[in-house]
């Protein structure tokens, strides 16, 4: 009996546990003046030879979702427009390591909230590597062409 009544406590605890981690449905989004306002749904990419997403010169969309960019790698014309969304739900930036062009950032560390997206238009043809500085090993690329 004090077996049965343990193991029922243990599995309540851990349903309140995983109820507690989902998502919150809190439309608010922090003002940063280099966000553009929060979409729901990215922009139709489509995907190259490497595995990565193409554009044209008006740009493409990388996913923050799980914890990771997806795609990680995508490849944009010269003066086109990557924009990144948040679906995870914890909060993300998009903050430029190395690569030619100007320094870009999305804000505070973790600025980015669910649904919330970001856009860098890119000028300068190269590698950019780009990084979440709240997770490590979360990381991307963007070629410009």
């Amino acid at each position: 009996m004090k077996t049965r009544l343990a193991m029922l406590c243990t599995c309540l605890a851990l349903g309140l546990v995983a109820a507690g981690c989902g998502s919150s449905n809190n439309d608010s989004s922090s003002s940063n003046s280099a966000k553009a306002p929060a979409s729901k749904k990215p922009a139709d990419t489509g995907t190259s030879g490497s595995g990565g997403a193409t554009a044209g010169a008006k740009g493409t969309s990388v996913v923050m979702k799980d914890i990771a960019f997806k795609p990680s790698s995508v490849t944009v014309a010269k003066g086109g427009t990557v924009t990144w969304t948040n679906e995870d739900s914890v909060g993300h930036d998009v903050t430029e390591v190395s690569g030619p062009g100007p320094k870009f950032k999305s804000g505070t560390a973790g600025g980015l909230n669910g649904g919330d997206t970001y856009k860098q238009t890119f000028k300068t043809p190269g590698t950019i590597k780009y990084v979440c500085t709240v997770h490590p090993g979360m990381e991307g690329t963007v070629v410009v062409k």
